[in-house]
C-alpha cells in the first residue's frame, strides 16, 4: 500500500519529529486561551450583563458544551475526510464566533457565541490527537501526550496575561476581540503547517451507518470507556479550580487582577511541569503506573485544600503549594489516560479522541459552575468539587483496569 500522506507544499510523507511536535503543541494552546481570557474579569463581566458569578461561569460552560459535541461530529468526520481539511474549517468556524462573542450585548448571545467558538475549536482538540495516533511510533507516542498535555499550561499563562493587560487596557470587550485575533492567527496557522496525516485509503466511510457502528465499538468498550473517563474526571478536577480561580485569588485570599495573574501562573507552570515530568517516567515506567501514583498525590492535595477551606485556614502560603500538586498531577492523569484510552482506538483513531474528548469536556462543563454556587467568598465548592472529580478518576481507572485484564485474553 502506498502511503499518500503529505506535509503541505514539501512532498514528504510527515513523521511526529519535533517540527510538527511544535506546531501541535502550539495548536493544543489554542483551547485554553480562548476558554480562559476572560477570567480576570469575570466580575466585572457579571456586573455589566446583570448577571451573577455563577451566571457568567455559564459562559466557560457554553464554550465546554461546544467543544464536547462538536468533538463527535468533527472526530468521524476526520476520519473519512483527513485531519487537514477538518481542522481548517473548525478554526473558521472559530473565528467567525469570536466576532459575535466580541459584540454580544447581553449574558444570552454571549452564551451562544460561546457555544459556536467551543464547536470549532474542536477540531483542534480531536485533530492534533488523531495526527500522533496516525504517525507516532512505540514509547514516542506517550511521550507526545504528555508534551500535548503539559503544554496545555501555557495556553492559561497566556490567556490570564493577555486578559489582564487588555482589561486594564480597554475593558473586558477588548479580551474578547483579542480572543477573535488570535483565533484568526491559529487559522492562518493551520493553513501554513497542518499535514494531512490520513491517507485516502485508511479512510472511513462517511455512511452515518459506518460512522455511528465506529462510536458504538468504541462504546460498547468498558475498557475504553474507564480510561475515558479517567481522564474526564481529572480535566474536571481541574476546571473546578480554573473557573473559580479568580474569585478565590481576589475575594477569598484578597490579591488585586495582577495578583490574580501570579497565582494564576503558578497552577500553569505546574501543568507545564507535571506534563514535562510525566513525559520520560510514563516511557520508562509505563503509563499506568505513573498515573496510579499521580491519583494518589491528586487526591490527598485536593483533600487537604478541602480541610483548609472548611476550618478557614486556607491562606495563600497553602493555597498555591496545593493547587500546584493537585493540578500538576492531573496533568500526568490525563496524557496516561489519553495513551491507555486511544490505544482501544486504533481501528478510528479520529472517532476514538473525539468520544474521550467529548467524554472530557462534557464532565469539565459540568464541574465548571460548581465552585460559584455558594457566591465569592468560599473555597469550599471548588475544593469539595476537585476532591470528588479526583476520587471519581481513581474509581474509572479502577473499573478500565479491570477489563482490561479480563479482555486481555480477548482482543477486540
Amino acid at each position: 500500500m502506498v502511503d499518500t500522506r503529505r506535509v503541505p507544499g514539501t512532498g514528504v510523507a510527515p513523521e511526529l519529529n519535533a517540527a510538527l511536535l511544535i506546531v501541535l503543541c502550539a495548536i493544543m494552546i489554542l483551547n485554553p486561551i480562548v476558554a480562559n481570557m476572560y477570567l480576570p474579569a469575570l466580575g466585572i463581566m457579571a456586573d455589566d450583563l446583570s448577571t451573577t458569578i455563577a451566571g457568567i461561569q455559564v459562559a466557560l460552560t457554553a464554550f465546554l458544551v461546544g467543544v464536547a459535541v462538536g468533538q463527535l461530529v468533527v472526530g468521524a468526520l476526520s476520519d473519512a475526510l483527513g485531519r487537514r481539511r477538518i481542522v481548517v474549517i473548525g478554526f473558521a468556524v472559530l473565528t467567525a464566533a469570536g466576532v459575535l462573542v466580541a459584540a454580544a450585548p447581553n449574558l444570552e448571545l454571549l452564551v451562544v457565541g460561546r457555544v459556536f467558538q467551543g464547536l470549532g475549536a474542536s477540531a483542534g482538540v480531536v485533530v492534533i490527537r488523531a495526527i500522533i495516533a496516525d504517525v507516532g511510533v512505540g514509547p514516542q507516542v506517550a511521550r507526545a501526550y504528555s508534551l500535548l498535555t503539559g503544554t496545555l499550561a501555557i495556553g492559561p499563562l497566556v490567556a490570564s496575561f493577555l486578559g489582564t493587560l487588555l482589561l486594564e487596557v480597554g475593558g473586558w470587550r477588548l479580551i474578547l476581540v483579542g480572543i477573535t485575533v488570535i483565533s484568526a492567527l491559529f487559522l492562518l496557522l493551520a493553513v501554513w503547517r497542518v499535514p494531512e496525516t490520513l491517507a485516502p485509503a485508511r479512510r472511513a466511510s462517511l455512511h452515518p451507518r459506518r460512522m455511528a457502528a465506529s462510536y458504538g465499538r468504541l462504546l460498547t468498550d468498558p475498557a475504553y470507556l474507564g480510561n475515558a473517563l479517567t481522564m474526564a474526571f481529572a480535566l474536571g478536577g481541574i476546571m473546578a479550580h480554573v473557573s473559580s480561580s479568580s474569585f478565590v485569588a481576589q475575594d477569598v485570599l484578597g490579591a488585586d487582577v495582577w495578583g490574580f495573574w501570579g497565582m494564576f501562573t503558578v497552577y500553569g507552570l505546574s501543568v507545564l511541569v507535571g506534563g514535562m515530568v510525566n513525559a520520560p517516567l510514563s516511557a520508562r515506567f509505563g503509563p499506568a503506573r505513573v498515573q496510579a501514583v499521580e491519583l494518589a498525590i491528586a487526591i490527598a492535595s485536593s483533600a487537604a485544600l478541602m480541610v483548609l477551606s472548611a476550618g478557614g485556614w486556607l491562606g495563600v502560603g497553602s493555597y498555591l503549594p496545593l493547587i500546584a500538586l493537585a493540578c500538576g498531577s492531573a496533568t500526568g492523569i490525563m496524557a496516561n489516560a489519553t495513551t491507555l484510552t486511544l490505544a482501544r482506538a486504533a481501528f478510528a483513531a479520529g472517532s476514538g479522541a473525539a468520544l474521550m474528548g467529548s467524554i472530557q469536556f462534557a464532565t469539565g462543563a459540568v464541574a465548571s459552575p460548581i465552585g460559584g454556587l455558594w457566591g465569592p467568598y468560599t473555597a469550599v465548592p471548588m475544593a469539595a468539587t476537585m476532591l470528588a472529580c479526583f476520587a471519581l478518576s481513581l474509581a474509572a481507572r479502577l473499573f478500565a483496569r479491570y477489563w482490561e485484564r479480563r479482555l486481555s485474553t480477548s482482543p477486540r
